[in-house]
């Protein structure tokens, strides 16, 4: 029931705002009268609300990835959150320049900065916002210098609360309002302390020494071993990870070792300016880790037949579930499609066999596109005797999952035995 509870109780904020500001408006002073101040006041609070809750989904809480069913979740809700607050707080001061036209020379008051703090302190941060929606949105930044720029987000909080609480309001003449703002905006602002301050000396962390690296191809295959205490994790989980040798960033790789094995495996594929740097990992080289985190291996609970597809580097994930399938001593029927652009990159074929290999049950599909085209919903159904009925599990590319996805409810597979991950936490 934990991951069912998420986002209900996301959605009842902005509800119970909402509520106290009808409140205040009956029992604070002047009564409910519809005009574009009532409307702008309204859009003002509940995009305050969802901006508190965008900040809160973002600090990795542990206890929050259970309420969502998982971190992707949490992520895609920040994301949600992040834009209908922006929304909201975008249209608020167009409102008030509707409500007190045609003076001009007022209106000016909402865009532009004046003597008057409070009205400032919501224009810096309406403009923040808007500056990070351009790198995000519209200058693709390397994700790097996006997560540096995105770091920034938090003072449009900051501002947001000072004119919230500054300005003579129903929220100054209601206290129900102000102490329920005041509680979510320090929920949001201790969030943001804890995600850029605190996070990296009080989060889930372990430190890891780099055993051994391989590049084959484009990818780094790496073991680590812990340097102190172990990490505990179960199959189809991810960590963050910061590698010392090449930056302090932390960036997010699926675990492809198994959860009983003493080393630690990611697979890191060469995709950007963080990753072509992994030439200076060695032997040695000292890893931060932060987790685990995700809820992708739950899709493997229960007695239906599966149905693994890996696309190029989302086979990671499966390495580690076949790994712990294999020391489950009850029989199976599971399929694993390994998709790849061309043979030559199908790195984890013979792995893959070789494991499959070892527990009855199991079928390994190899799938160059360039031979094969491109695996689809009826070609699924051909090659394992129906999808209806089975659990399928999907990780690779999003327009791969994306697609699959679509094509499998098309043929009757109900929603919730599609069971993937995003990793797009940009």
């Amino acid at each position: 029931m934990k991951s069912k509870i998420g986002l209900p109780l996301a959605w009842s904020q902005p509800f119970i705002t909402l509520l106290l500001f009808l409140l205040a408006k009956k029992f604070g002073g002047g009564g409910l009268h519809l005009s574009w101040l009532t409307v702008s006041q309204m859009v003002s609070l509940l995009g305050s609300t969802l901006l508190a809750i965008s900040f809160i989904l973002s600090g990795r809480w542990r206890f929050v990835e259970d309420w969502f069913g998982g971190m992707d979740k949490v992520y895609k809700n920040h994301h949600l959150f992040g834009g209908l607050a922006f929304v909201f707080l975008l249209h608020h001061p167009l409102l008030l320049i509707l409500d007190v036209l045609p003076d001009l020379n007022f209106s000016r008051n909402y865009l532009w900065f004046s003597n008057f703090a409070p009205y400032n302190w919501g224009i810096l941060s309406l403009y923040a916002m808007m500056l990070m929606l351009i790198f995000t949105l519209l200058l693709n930044l390397p994700y790097s210098l996006w997560k540096k720029t995105h770091e920034f987000m938090g003072f449009a909080l900051l501002f947001a609360s000072l004119h919230v609480l500054t300005i003579t309001s129903d929220v100054s003449r209601f206290l129900p309002l102000r102490l329920w703002l005041i509680f979510l905006l320090l929920v949001a602002g201790y969030s943001v302390i804890y995600r850029r301050f605190l996070y990296r000396y009080l989060g889930p962390k372990y430190t890891y020494v780099v055993k051994n690296i391989r590049k084959i191809n484009d990818l780094y295959d790496i073991d680590m071993v812990p340097s102190d205490k172990k990490l505990h994790f179960t199959a189809g989980q991810f960590v963050f990870t910061r590698f010392e040798a090449i930056s302090g960033e932390a960036h997010p790789f699926s675990l492809a070792s198994g959860p009983d094995e003493e080393s630690l495996r990611i697979v890191v594929k060469i995709l950007g300016d963080y990753t072509w740097r992994f030439d200076s990992v060695k032997s040695g080289s000292r890893v931060v880790l932060w987790g685990p985190y995700g809820k992708f291996g739950e899709g493997v609970v229960g007695d239906k037949p599966l149905i693994w597809v890996a696309g190029g580097i989302g086979v990671t994930p499966f390495l580690s579930l076949l790994a712990a399938e294999i020391k489950n001593q009850k029989p199976r029927q599971i399929d694993i499609f390994y998709c790849v652009g061309s043979e030559k990159e199908a790195v984890f074929d013979e792995e893959l066999k070789t494991l499959s290999s070892q527990k009855a049950g199991v079928t390994f599909h190899r799938y160059p596109s360039d031979v094969c085209g491109h695996l689809d919903a009826h070609k699924l159904i051909e090659l394992c005797d129906g999808v209806v009925g089975k659990k399928i599990m999907l990780c690779g590319p999003i327009s791969m999952m994306n697609s699959l996805t679509l094509q499998l409810k098309a043929v009757g597979v109900r929603n919730q035995d599609i069971i993937f991950e995003d990793f797009n936490f940009k």
